[in-house]
C-alpha cells in the first residue's frame, strides 16, 4: 500500500442527494436520479467539510478526514467524494470498505471519470479483491437487522455476500418478537463463509394468551385427603436408640461381686495354707472349716463371673442392635423377665413368659 494515496482536489455539487451507507455495501442504482436536489446551505456545508477532510488527510489524521468526507457526501452526494473515501479506507487498511467505495465511485461517476484515474482505480480494486473475504448471511426469518462487529449492515435477506476484512468477526441478527442470534467467525483473504442465524420466536406471556391463572387455595380451604397426594409417602423415622442402663448396672454389680468373692477366696486359701503347716497346731475341724469356706467362696466367684458375662452379652446385644419399627410380637415363646439368683451351692435363672 502506498504511504500517501491520491485525494481529489475539487468537488462538484451538481449531483442529486444519495445517502451514503457504506456498511450496507450496496452500490447506488438508477433510482439515485430521483432524489431531491440538496439545498444551497447543504452544498455550502458539504464544501467546507470536504476541504477540511483534505487538510486532515494531508496532516495524517485519516480517521477525522474519513468522518468529514462521509459527512460531506451525506449532505450533497458527489462521486468525487467516494474516491476520497475509498483512499482513506485504503490508508486505514479497511480493505472491504475501500473496495465498496471504489466500486461505487466507478458506478456513479461512469463516463465522467478521467480514463487515467479509472485505470488507477481498477488496479486498486483488483488488489483489494485479494485482501477481503465474503460472508453469505442467512436468517430464519426475513427483515432481521444484521450487524457485523456492532456495525449495522442492513436487513436480511441480502442479495449477495457481504465483504469483510480478514480476521475475527461477530455477526448478530435481531428482530422484534424473536430471540437474537449471533455467531463469531474467523476468515482469511479469499474465504467464502456461510452463516445461518436462527431467530426463535419468543413465547407469549400468559396475559397475552388470554388464559386466566388458577386461584390459589385459601387458608380456610378443606385439606385434601392424603390418598390424592402425588408426592411420595415417606416412612416414619426410626425411633431413637435407647441405652439399656439397667442391664449395664446389673452387669457391673455382678462383675464387682465376682471380684469381691474372688478376693475373699484367695484370702481364705492363704489362711488354709497357713493352717496346713506342721507347726500351726490347727485341729482337723479348723482345717475342714477353712477348706469349706475357700471352696464356697471360689464357687460363688465363678458364679458371679459367669452371670456377669451372660448379663454383659445380653446388654451389649440390646445396645448395638438397630431398633426398627415396632412390630407386634407373638406372645408364645417370649421371655418377659429374667431373674438371676445366687446361692452358696450355685446360681439360678428364673423367667416368666
Amino acid at each position: 500500500m502506498k504511504t500517501s494515496r491520491r485525494i481529489a482536489l475539487a468537488v462538484a455539487l451538481s449531483l442529486p442527494v444519495i445517502p451514503l451507507v457504506v456498511s450496507a455495501q450496496q452500490p447506488a442504482g438508477p433510482a439515485a436520479a430521483q432524489q431531491a436536489e440538496p439545498s444551497k446551505e447543504a452544498k455550502e456545508e458539504a464544501s467546507r467539510r470536504f476541504k477540511r477532510g483534505i487538510e486532515l488527510f494531508g496532516e495524517g489524521d485519516y480517521r477525522a478526514a474519513l468522518i468529514e468526507f462521509r459527512r460531506a457526501y451525506e449532505l450533497a452526494p458527489n462521486y468525487n467524494v467516494l474516491y476520497n473515501i475509498g483512499n482513506v479506507y485504503f490508508q486505514l487498511q479497511d480493505y472491504a470498505n475501500a473496495l465498496v467505495s471504489f466500486e461505487k465511485y466507478l458506478a456513479e461517476g461512469g463516463a465522467s471519470i478521467d480514463p487515467k484515474r479509472r485505470a488507477d482505480v481498477d488496479k486498486d480494486i483488483e488488489k483489494l479483491r485479494t485482501r477481503v473475504a465474503r460472508v453469505e448471511i442467512m436468517t430464519s426469518v426475513p427483515d432481521a437487522d444484521v450487524t457485523i462487529d456492532d456495525v449495522p449492515v442492513g436487513k436480511s435477506p441480502f442479495a449477495k455476500p457481504l465483504l469483510v476484512n480478514p480476521g475475527r468477526h461477530r455477526i448478530v441478527a435481531t428482530k422484534e418478537g424473536r430471540t437474537s442470534a449471533s455467531k463469531t467467525i474467523e476468515v482469511a483473504s479469499f474465504d467464502s463463509e456461510k452463516v445461518t442465524l436462527d431467530l426463535a420466536e419468543i413465547a407469549p406471556k400468559p396475559a397475552e394468551t388470554g388464559t386466566v391463572p388458577t386461584a390459589l387455595p385459601t387458608a380456610s380451604a378443606t385439606p385434601t385427603s392424603s390418598a390424592t397426594s402425588t408426592g411420595p409417602v415417606l416412612p416414619p423415622p426410626p425411633p431413637p436408640k435407647s441405652v439399656p442402663w439397667a442391664g449395664w448396672g446389673v452387669t457391673g454389680a455382678l462383675a464387682i461381686g465376682a471380684i469381691a468373692t474372688g478376693a475373699l477366696a484367695l484370702s481364705k486359701n492363704g489362711e488354709l495354707a497357713d493352717l496346713r503347716k506342721p507347726d500351726s497346731g490347727a485341729t482337723k475341724d479348723q482345717l475342714d472349716d477353712a477348706s469349706s469356706s475357700t471352696a464356697t467362696l471360689a464357687l460363688v466367684s465363678d458364679i458371679f463371673t459367669g452371670a456377669a458375662v451372660v448379663a454383659g452379652a445380653v446388654t451389649l446385644y440390646f445396645t448395638v442392635r438397630d431398633p426398627g419399627p415396632a412390630k407386634e410380637q407373638p406372645k408364645t415363646g417370649l421371655i418377659k423377665r429374667v431373674d438371676v439368683g445366687v446361692s452358696p451351692t450355685g446360681f439360678t435363672l428364673k423367667g416368666s413368659f
